[in-house]
């Protein structure tokens, strides 16, 4: 039996009477370390962002929920319309009624195309019009 501070992360076991719960956490001494942060909207687009990023196909929210660890059991509408804007967000509803979520194609990270070598340059075309 012990606690768990939802700021910081730190468990403890108390040392005195263990029906009396904690004022503060013993470590970032938080009295609201018995609640979650709320997160901001820059917080949650970067996260949905990320994990829609690494996704080879669209997510429902409770797949993005899942992936990118949100307490949130509904997203925030006002957060998903900015988001539309933001990072180019689009959702498609199928013939059951899923929501389905990706990022437009430009917004994806790219990362099958390998870059370019830079062409190389031989000493004597470097040095045309000198002698030596």
């Amino acid at each position: 039996m012990g606690y768990r501070c939802e700021r910081c992360g730190h468990e403890w076991v108390p040392r005195g009477d263990v029906s009396v719960e904690p004022r503060v956490c013993p470590k970032c001494k938080s009295p609201y370390w018995d609640r979650q942060r709320k997160m901001s909207y820059e917080e949650f687009r970067d996260k949905v962002k990320e994990v829609l990023g690494r996704s080879d196909r669209p997510l429902t929210w409770t797949e993005i929920r899942t992936e990118a660890a949100l307490s949130q059991m509904y997203p925030n509408n006002q957060w998903v319309r900015r988001m539309e804007q933001d990072i180019k967000l689009h959702r498609q509803r199928d013939s059951d009624g899923v929501i389905h979520w990706r990022l437009a194609e430009d917004e994806r990270p790219n990362t099958t195309t390998a870059q370019a070598p830079e062409p190389h340059r031989s000493r004597a075309g470097a040095r045309k019009g000198t002698l030596e």
